[in-house]
């Protein structure tokens, strides 16, 4: 998760750690040193649209909104030599093959896979006296996507989805009870699963054909940091509890594809988890860190039919790994930011 990413997260819930105990998983590895990127200062999304492309958005130094795109079979970044003014991004999406679609907090823009290149589409209209915040995105197949965030204060907000064409187009805005939305996947193109933060507590919100349907509420003083599903054969929300000491996102839930239920949960220990992802319909990847402060050091945990393996640093200092994704089983890329940039970094599993 990037910095804007963090900021409107930590405007719905207090955000935590993520943290998986050694099992018996296949482990991910860093494959090279990660490759620093010149002229963005953060990548916070990726997503892979094909086999051989995936396509990141991030900030640069300025908080404009910069995009890469890299080339899963040789590890190439190419940054876009464009930027959008004041639109930093949090987190993208591909309807297709050929354009995705990315979130700023106030604004969505189209990304062309084969250059980067960004366009705003969209600016979702503020209410009076506040802020729409956008963190999240998901396309339900080929004809619609979802932003998904909150609008009005932090004191006084609603959770919001943003329903979009596969242009970017402003389709419609739906609000809910709760107060923010902090991520959604959708495992089918009838049917989305949501994090979000009511005054109660954090639920599993089903969205079904763009429509607010069953909450399962998750335990007390869960959150959900974000949640990935291999299409409607897996599902997992990766979360944490906002009262531990410290603070941890160590918590794996696995979620029914179908119907949204909250199985058992996986305690992960000695990570912190940023993003989840899953490649196939039994292995999911999990970004983070090992460690805090100067110790810290990005890493990668493999989830392998629910049991979480061990943690897999990545050598070097002041690394954060924000998301990853996968091209294929054997082409995923985790991506972030160090003291001197943004880094994409190949990961083999």
């Amino acid at each position: 998760m990037g910095k804007a990413r963090l900021q409107v997260a930590a405007a719905i819930v207090a955000m935590g750690i993520l943290v998986v105990p050694a099992a018996a998983s296949a482990a991910a590895a860093p494959a090279d040193r990660a490759a620093s990127v010149t002229g963005v200062d953060s990548l916070d999304g990726v997503t892979c649209p094909t086999a051989k492309t995936c396509v990141s958005v991030g900030l640069d130094d300025d908080l404009n909104g910069k995009s890469a795109v890299i080339n899963a079979a040789t590890s190439a970044v190419k940054v876009w030599s464009g930027d959008l003014p004041a639109d930093a991004m949090n987190a993208i999406a591909c309807p297709g093959t050929t354009s995705c679609l990315a979130v700023a907090d106030d604004a969505v823009a189209s990304v062309q896979v084969s250059t980067g290149a960004m366009k705003v589409t969209a600016t979702p209209k503020k209410p009076a006296n506040g802020i729409v915040a956008l963190g999240a995105i998901a396309c339900a197949g080929t004809t619609t996507c979802y932003a998904a965030g909150f609008e009005g204060t932090e004191a006084a907000s609603t959770a919001i989805v943003v329903r979009l064409s596969p242009a970017g187009k402003l389709l419609g805005t739906d609000k809910n009870t709760g107060t923010g939305i902090g991520a959604i996947t959708c495992p089918s193109s009838s049917l989305c699963l949501m994090g979000e933060h009511f005054t109660s507590g954090e639920s599993v919100q089903l969205l079904n054909n763009g429509k607010f349907g069953t909450a399962h509420a998750m335990p007390a003083s869960t959150y959900i940091q974000a949640m990935s599903c291999y299409k409607a054969s897996l599902c997992y929300a990766l979360g944490g509890n906002s009262t531990s000491s410290p603070a941890a996102t160590n918590e794996l839930f696995p979620l029914n594809p179908k119907t949204g239920a909250i199985g058992s949960m996986a305690t992960i220990s000695g990570f912190s988890g940023t993003d989840i992802s899953c490649i196939n319909a039994s292995t999911c990847l999990i970004s983070g860190f090992t460690g805090s402060g100067a110790t810290a050091k990005a890493a990668v945990v493999t989830v392998v039919k629910g049991k979480p393996g061990t943690p897999v640093t990545y050598p070097g200092s002041s690394l954060s790994f924000h998301s990853l994704a996968c091209a294929s089983t054997s082409a995923c890329y985790a991506v972030g930011s160090s003291s001197s940039g943004a880094i994409v970094d190949k990961i083999t599993s």
